[in-house]
């Protein structure tokens, strides 16, 4: 009861919120559920069942410590399967028993599933847990008006407001249950922090004056340049929100997990707690306090999980993990969702070529939209083509605020495009990548990570300085190659005057590494990757003019737009999507403002497409989860870190699996926490399809380790198949993505 009534007086805001949305009293629903959720743990209700097994697994526990003097922890971790055996055995659930006790108080039934989930069985895999243990009619209730949903054709707006009550109290007093039980444990916990931000610097530019000038904006979006100051103006935008009542934290989502990476870490400089969750947010913010001694790897973990549940401050995570939480295959989505609904919410950059992120942000504009979230889209690449769409969304008289450069900076040339080529390999184009030898420093942008190596081997024969970069490295590497990056061609590089070397790059370095560089040759791309791309060349310096040389992908004499475009196995052909194909016909041999770039990408997203069929119907599958699942579990239930799941996917890209490069130096884990910390220091993720190919070609292994005392079965690239300079390397063709 201390924790939650620790929560109210933490988070005025959410609890002001909830009464406006619902009409309700959070602090008082919140305290009723705490007062009454371990009731049916009283000797009166289960004629002394639940104490008695207590104590008797007690007892057990004693009489270990009295043999070898040791504590509670090193007992649960040496024999977990004791712990609670006596209780397991008693046929008692002590929430079931505490909903039949108090059934005569017609507690709201918002609250009752409060007390009812409390434990995470408040789904249809626990049904028997429910029906064995007294609790059927309690069962039927919920399926009930879990199903009324459906029975009245409710739409997804209606749903959402139904969400919000019940996942009030039910996530919170899962959040003050888990702390209280950690208080008692004598564990640390993550303290309760409030959204603080102080603007750093003495004039504001342009981006962050027009943010405080259209601050009140329901969805704000603005268009502003690489480079323009978007992650302090994303942060100053959010104090308005705090300050004036319309939001108790800061959600910022980026397109890629490493992009959150580099903002989370520049954020943090300018704030007292920031969050970042994904699946390598552990390695890169959190494995290095363990190492160092400054965390503990079981505090580390609950400060990575605070996170994940969006109750940081300020938490920056993918896209992907808000859309995932929509589908509610998890308990903790819906105390996700709720503090979700309690934030304001930055969406820095938006992938407009991937019809499946666009028709999924589109759901979730819907529900925020009824939740009364305020939202800040900034992209450099925002077309006016898009505004229909979000109008839809509920959102009406939206317009596209624009960075208000001066007029010389806006039409300013940043650079020209000096060739466009047809290119298969670097052998194309041999007269070109010597040139930059010559310069002395380049970027090049490959589409795929096949092509992207082809460029590395090219340099290495030439014994010239050059760092690839793709999403194939384990998390320790990807630090190492973000650092020499940025010491090669980073801004102090340039300062200094010692600016050096050939990056090679794929997506991963379109907008989260720093750096820049007087020539620059890329793969075409849809025009907002472009921008983004073109935004590296002459980063640092505005006298200077970039060079840019743009390739057409080719593959066996055709264009091979992938990742833009799909392989049509009727056709045995590639078919590049409607933005790469535009962009190959728009762009020309000329020099390029912002101003001109602007043109060109409202000319190329000038109507934007309707969805087609696929990315309707998984946009739609998207509600039929939410909806389906808003009160009772799902059978199916999603891991921490999935971002697909059946009928649904974030995103247009092909499955991915966890493969090992190195085997694991044990088969025995003695903890899932001790597993993770060897997996992000040993393990890429590669396409299932290429993942196939390498078990069929003898080049992936599969091994069984043990985890606690559950088996699982991993993949382990053979030896000699994984390097720091160029990441896995399988020699395995790339044709179908």
């Amino acid at each position: 009861m201390s924790e939650a009534h620790l929560l109210s007086k933490q988070y005025p805001f959410t609890f002001s919120k909830y009464h406006k949305m619902t009409g309700k009293s959070l602090e008082r629903r919140l305290a009723l559920a705490a007062y009454f959720h371990d009731d049916g743990k009283d000797d009166r209700t289960t004629t002394n069942r639940w104490q008695r097994a207590c104590q008797l697994d007690y007892q057990n526990f004693l009489n270990w410590k009295g043999q070898f003097q040791r504590d509670f922890r090193e007992y649960s971790i040496k024999y977990p399967n004791k712990i609670g055996w006596h209780l397991r055995k008693a046929g008692v659930r002590h929430e079931i028993q505490s909903l039949i006790i108090h059934e005569k108080k017609n507690l709201p039934l918002s609250l009752k599933a409060a007390i009812a989930a409390h434990h995470g069985k408040l789904g249809f895999n626990f049904e028997n847990h429910w029906i064995n243990n007294g609790g059927e009619q309690l069962w039927k209730a919920f399926q009930r008006e879990s199903n009324r949903v459906i029975d009245e054709k409710m739409d997804l707006l209606e749903v959402a407001r139904l969400h919000y009550e019940f996942a009030g109290p039910r996530g919170l007093l899962q959040l003050a249950d888990h702390r209280a039980s950690a208080i008692e444990d004598g564990d640390w916990i993550p303290d309760h922090k409030t959204f603080s931000f102080a603007f750093p610097y003495a004039e504001k530019r342009n981006v962050q004056k027009l943010v405080e000038k259209h601050w009140e904006e329901d969805l704000l979006l603005i268009r502003a340049a690489t480079g323009a100051g978007k992650t302090d103006a994303s942060l100053l935008w959010a104090s308005k929100q705090v300050d004036n009542g319309r939001a108790e934290r800061l959600v910022i989502t980026m397109p890629t997990r490493f992009t959150s990476n580099a903002l989370s870490i520049s954020v943090a400089e300018n704030l007292s707690k920031i969050g970042l969750y994904h699946s390598s947010a552990w390695f890169n913010v959190l494995q290095g306090k363990i190492e160092t001694g400054k965390m503990s790897r079981t505090d580390a973990s609950k400060e990575h999980e605070f996170a994940r549940l969006l109750q940081t401050p300020v938490t920056v995570c993918t896209i992907d993990h808000l859309l995932m939480a929509l589908t509610l295959t998890r308990e903790d989505h819906h105390l996700i969702l709720f503090n979700l609904a309690n934030s304001c919410l930055v969406i820095d950059e938006a992938d407009f070529y991937d019809e499946f992120t666009q028709a999924n942000i589109l759901v979730l504009l819907d529900i925020l939209k009824c939740w009364n979230v305020p939202i800040l889209l900034m992209s450099a690449s925002l077309p006016e083509s898009i505004l229909p769409s979000y109008q839809r969304a509920g959102f009406s008289n939206l317009t596209i605020r624009e960075d208000n450069l001066d007029t010389g900076e806006y039409e300013r040339i940043r650079f020209k495009i000096k060739s466009i080529a047809n290119c298969e390999s670097p052998s194309d184009i041999e007269d070109l990548l010597g040139s930059t030898i010559e310069i002395g420093n380049a970027i090049i942008y490959a589409n795929t990570v096949d092509r992207a190596m082809h460029f590395y081997e090219w340099y290495e024969k030439k014994k010239v300085n050059v760092c690839l970069y793709h999403g194939r490295f384990t998390e320790p590497d990807k630090i190492e190659k973000e650092r020499r990056l940025l010491g090669m061609l980073g801004k102090d590089a340039w300062d200094r005057g010692t600016a050096k070397g050939i990056a090679i790059l794929t997506q991963i370095g379109e907008m989260s590494i720093n750096i820049s560089a007087d020539i620059m040759i890329t793969d075409l791309c849809p025009i907002d990757r472009f921008v983004q791309r073109a935004g590296r060349l002459c980063r640092f310096a505005n006298s200077k003019i970039g060079e840019l040389h743009v390739l057409i992908p080719q593959k066996d004499g055709a264009v091979y737009p992938a990742p833009y475009g799909s392989y049509n196995l009727e056709r045995q052909q590639w078919e590049c999507t409607e933005f790469f194909e535009e962009t190959r016909r728009t762009i020309g041999c000329e020099e390029y403002s912002t101003e001109k770039l602007v043109r060109l990408l409202n000319k190329i997203y000038g109507t934007y497409p309707e969805f087609t069929v696929r990315a309707i119907t998984n946009a739609n599958n998207l509600k039929e989860y939410f909806k389906t699942n808003w009160l009772v579990n799902s059978r199916q239930i999603s891991k921490k870190n999935d971002f697909n799941i059946n009928f649904w996917k974030s995103r247009n890209i092909p499955p991915q699996e966890t493969v090992f490069v190195n085997k694991p130096v044990t088969e025995y884990f003695s903890n899932y926490l001790s597993f993770q910390n060897w997996k992000l220091k040993n393990s890429v993720e590669l396409p299932a399809y290429l993942v196939a190919k390498g078990r069929k070609s003898y080049l992936i292994d599969t091994k069984t380790v043990i985890i606690k005392d559950e088996e699982e079965t991993i993949f382990v690239l053979k030896e000699g198949l994984y390097s720091f300079d160029v990441g896995v390397r399988l020699d395995i063709a790339e044709q179908f993505l």
